[in-house]
């Protein structure tokens, strides 16, 4: 398997002669038309097979997916299923974890393929600039075809679109970043940060990294470890990611003792929330209107640079008002969700419960 590896070009050759054991964990459920292509690019990626463990942790699919999983672990033996009898990621994540063998741990998903190289691109930057936690950059491949499936993809890893940078990096070098997806740490690292939120059905990722930044913990991007992410972009699926996105990124504070936030998280709040204020303020305040007015044509401007960059990036003019019309509901769709989750806490006794005990 080290020919894949030894192929690539010399500058992009890994490095480091550490190959500590490592555990792979997949949370998954339903996952019948990825997890083949999943396990097969993890498998062919060059990291030594001996040192190898892939753990599947499944929440009771009801498609292919355990059957698919089953005729890899008859081939390779270092490849298990376990059973996730309460169906959400973070009841999966614990159960791998506590079920990992390795040195490291990888977390990766089920509806991804990874580059070869991607395990040891992480461990290289791990060994060479010590960080505690790495993680690749995410290449979004549509899962539908058709211009706004393409659209859809490329806004989502746009600045404009409130991506990460994991998701609009476009460098070669490993560099410290404040968010990386998924996690590959040595297993005292989890150990030390404990369990995922339980109580996050959404989210639990992030709040996973608040913890581990708590605890003194350094992310490290390495873009030449590439995750390959096959994003739902068809249009009723996208809009309700993105309220739901929205609605755990401000539901998610109310169950944890961190601030699971970061600025781009709230800034879809802010703009809808402004939008509505001024909009309703403007019937009786006259400059509450300009403001209003202006806002939103400053939004406008925005929102048609960004959408002639997507359009030149797919070389078509059709994709020019598909990208004009998809940012703002990526947009208005996400910080409605937050208004929820926002409303929603306000409306919470555990709110007012917690507020009262703050304050004893």
């Amino acid at each position: 398997m080290n020919t894949v590896l030894n192929s690539l070009p010399v500058n992009q050759r890994v490095r480091t002669p550490w190959r500590p054991r490592v555990s792979v964990l997949i949370p998954c459920r339903n996952e019948g038309d990825f997890i083949g292509k999943c396990l097969t690019s993890i498998i062919h990626g060059g990291y030594p097979l001996d040192l190898l463990e892939i753990i599947v942790v499944d929440g009771v699919s009801t498609d292919a997916t355990r059957a698919i999983v089953a005729s890899f672990a008859e081939k390779y033996p270092f490849v298990r299923i376990l059973d996730n009898l309460k169906l959400h990621t973070p009841h999966a994540l614990n159960i791998g974890i506590a079920a990992a063998t390795g040195e490291v741990i990888i977390r990766m998903d089920a509806h991804a393929t990874y580059d070869p190289g991607y395990i040891s691109y992480c461990l290289d930057a791990m060994e060479r600039f010590g960080a505690e936690d790495v993680g690749g950059v995410w290449n979004i491949i549509p899962r539908t075809s058709g211009i706004a499936g393409r659209v859809i993809a490329r806004a989502l890893a746009h600045k404009f679109g409130g991506a990460a940078k994991y998701r609009t990096c476009s460098g070669t070098e490993p560099e410290f970043v404040d968010l990386i997806p998924f996690f590959c740490c040595r297993r005292e690292t989890l150990q030390k940060t404990g369990d995922f939120n339980l109580k996050l059905m959404r989210h639990q990722d992030f709040e996973y990294n608040v913890r581990l930044r708590n605890n003194g913990v350094r992310f490290m991007l390495a873009p030449r470890a590439v995750c390959n992410y096959f994003a739902r972009t068809d249009l009723k699926s996208f809009v309700s990611h993105s309220y739901k996105d929205g609605l755990w990124v401000i539901l998610a504070s109310s169950y944890t003792d961190v601030l699971p936030l970061a600025v781009r998280h709230v800034i879809p709040l802010l703009f809808v929330g402004a939008v509505v204020i001024l909009g309703f303020a403007g019937a009786f305040v006259p400059v509450a209107l300009e403001i209003w007015a202006a806002m939103l044509a400053t939004y406008l401007v925005a929102d048609v640079v960004a959408s002639m960059q997507i359009a030149i990036a797919e070389r078509s003019i059709l994709a020019l008002p598909v990208a004009a019309a998809i940012f703002p509901l990526r947009h208005f769709a996400f910080g409605c969700g937050s208004l929820a989750g926002a409303l929603r806490i306000l409306c919470s006794a555990r709110l007012w419960t917690r507020s009262r005990a703050a304050a004893a």
